[in-house]
């Protein structure tokens, strides 16, 4: 069986949401394979290929006619070339399969790049928008139905991770305590305690988390408990109500 390409195997594929997260990693991933395939993007360093008329034989012989004339290709010529052609492909597979059709009408690195930035990259107004919706989603961050503790850490996590990307800080102490007070109820009696530690302010959200997972098996037992005892107080309320009704039905039969 063939095995796939090392280098496509590793290409980030974007997504649109965390776009300014894969313009920062795809340019640290093409510097690292190559950084002329970085150039080629940020200075426009391709060849240029002549104008070619019919008849000019075959291409490996290094020469194209141009408005009838020879001009000779030179191997710094034919290595910007490939530079231009992987740096270009890399760009096109480093998107989703619906996108790539789209894109590949651009010939060149530059050209694409510059068709990858105003698509995706937004104007003031589009990241200002998306700057305020990650605020909002960072002030109203609650605990969501039964998940566990890593759940609701990593789901903070990514939008920390966002905020960051569009150069939004986070004061330590205010994320240790967004995380603190998020959690259920259940958490209460270690919450508190944790929320007036003196050390917030340099404490880790991975050191945070890593203290309170210790808990979580009290806490899901605490949490079972109490879903039992209300499950036995809406039945013992069901059953009550029965009663009545039937109390109240016997009544009016005697009567």
């Amino acid at each position: 069986m063939e095995q796939p390409n090392p280098t496509f195997a590793k290409i980030l594929i974007l997504d649109t949401i965390k776009f300014k997260q894969w313009k920062f990693r795809i340019r640290q991933y093409l510097q690292n394979e190559h950084y002329a395939l970085w150039e080629v993007i940020e200075f426009g360093d391709s060849y240029e290929a002549p104008q070619v008329v019919a008849d000019t034989g075959s291409a490996s012989d290094g020469t194209a006619k141009k408005k009838g004339r020879t001009v000779a290709v030179t191997t710094e010529d034919m290595q910007k070339r490939r530079n231009d052609v992987k740096a270009r492909t890399t760009l096109l597979l480093s998107h989703p399969d619906e996108h790539q059709l789209r894109f590949s009408k651009y010939k060149t690195t530059q050209e694409l790049w510059a068709a990858i930035l105003k698509t995706f990259g937004g104007n003031e107004a589009t990241k200002k928008t998306m700057k305020n919706q990650l605020k909002q989603q960072y002030g109203n961050f609650k605990v969501e139905g039964k998940e566990t503790l890593k759940q609701t850490f990593n789901r903070l996590q990514a939008i920390v991770s966002h905020l960051e990307f569009m150069d939004i800080e986070i004061e330590q102490d205010d994320l240790n305590q967004k995380f603190l007070t998020s959690l259920a109820p259940e958490w209460l009696m270690y919450t508190i305690v944790w929320r007036n530690r003196s050390d917030l302010d340099t404490m880790s959200l991975d050191d945070l988390y890593n203290h309170l997972k210790v808990y979580e098996p009290k806490v899901q037992k605490k949490s079972e408990l109490n879903s039992h005892n209300m499950a036995f107080i809406s039945s013992a309320k069901t059953s009550s109500r029965k009663e009545e009704v039937n109390t109240a039905s016997f009544s009016t039969a005697s009567t």
